[in-house]
């Protein structure tokens, strides 16, 4: 749980608010040092193909410089590919390697079954079937080529997660649009580059859903190491959220809802000085919809955001939230937000706003409740104007 100050929170909360691309793990921007795999609290795993270490996005790892992809004689001489997560051609496979002077392979490593543990024919020799689509092939090897072994000193990102039924996934490097990929039916993507510079890098991930509102950016900053493939597993992005009213009489029913991944539970939660929580189920489209009484909320300014569960272990953080106003009058009733008289509420006023939080500065306290404090934050943002 982010534990910073009370300045640090506000502020990344405006920035959220504001949807400015900040990143969240609740609203915080993760570093991550080369490691071999580190879980984070938004469930992504982040993996080094050639530390030596068998991870959870990786079937082996001989260590760096080691995983060659290269032919094996033999199943325990088999060979781990550059990418960790499939083994080179080897004998034993089931696969006739031509190219390797295989004769035959029964797809096990024993001699006196017609097919010598060496892969030879212990009666004759089998003719070869250039025509086939196996001969001299790489099992499970994602973007090999036939006849071809990917190198180990290849630096490499690979990065999976989920966002939105087919949506388009904007990829950023330190900031800047690096790419895009589309995400299947089922929510799921995959970006790999190896056009990005070993050392400290920042990748963020946004979509717009179906009805194009934009998520909230979700970024992670690690070092990506020479001569290895760094895999980036899990990335969730949060789901978006809007309201069907901005301002709205206590007690009637207001409108949440969004897009998330297909078949999930969604958590949206909505603030006013206490926390009130809510959960739907998303359909087969990844649309979900809340009706919220809007007489168990406060009074006041409130504010929703919302998560997704994918499981018991693993869930996305908070997406952008979305504010509204409950009950008679509105926020205009208030005190001005526009605290320098400017005719607008931006980065000025909410700098001279941050002095008085939590004292009983009337020209701050926009709700008159005695206190500067997140009922009169809220105001300030529904008067947002930058």
């Amino acid at each position: 749980m982010f534990a910073g100050s009370l300045f640090e929170r506000v502020w990344i909360g405006l920035l959220t608010a504001m949807g400015i691309g900040v990143l969240l793990l609740e609203a915080y921007l993760i570093f991550l040092p080369q490691a071999a795999a580190i879980d984070l609290q938004t469930s992504a795993i982040i993996t080094i193909c050639g530390d030596g270490v068998v991870s959870t996005e990786e079937v082996c790892d001989l260590g760096a410089g080691n995983n060659l992809g290269t032919y094996g004689s033999s199943t325990t001489l088999r060979v781990c590919a550059a990418d960790c997560v499939s083994f080179g051609p080897y004998c034993g496979d089931n696969i006739l390697q031509v190219r390797f002077s295989e004769q035959c392979d029964d797809g096990n490593h024993t001699n006196g079954d017609l097919c010598s543990a060496t892969c030879q024919s212990e009666t004759a020799v089998p003719p070869s079937n250039p025509g086939s689509p196996t001969v001299g092939s790489i099992p499970n090897l994602p973007g090999g080529q036939p006849g071809t072994i990917p190198s180990a000193n290849e630096t490499k990102v690979v990065m999976r997660g989920k966002a939105y039924p087919n949506a388009d996934v904007r990829v950023l490097v330190d900031g800047k649009e690096f790419g895009t990929t589309r995400a299947d039916s089922k929510a799921n993507f995959i970006y790999t580059t190896n056009q990005v510079t070993p050392g400290i890098t920042t990748f963020g991930f946004s979509a717009k859903d179906s009805r194009g509102v934009d998520s909230l950016t979700t970024a992670f900053v690690f070092e990506v190491v020479q001569s290895a493939v760094t895999t980036i597993a899990n990335i969730l992005i949060p789901p978006t959220i809007s309201a069907s009213a901005v301002e709205i009489p206590r007690g009637d029913f207001l409108t949440l809802q969004g897009q998330t991944v297909p078949d999930v539970k969604v958590f949206a939660d909505v603030f006013a000085g206490k926390k009130t929580s809510f959960s739907a189920e998303s359909d087969q489209a990844g649309l979900w919809v809340l009706q919220v009484d809007t007489g168990s909320l406060s009074e006041g300014m409130n504010t929703a955001k919302a998560l997704f569960e994918l499981s018991i272990e693993a869930s996305s953080g908070y997406g952008r939230s979305v504010g509204f106003f409950v009950g008679a009058g509105s926020p205009g009733g208030t005190g001005s937000a526009d605290v320098n008289d400017d005719g607008k509420v931006n980065l000025v006023d909410f700098s001279i706003f941050l002095i008085s939080w939590g004292k009983t500065d009337a020209r701050y306290d926009f709700n008159k409740d005695g206190t500067v404090n997140l009922g009169d934050f809220s105001i300030m943002l529904f008067n947002w104007t930058g």
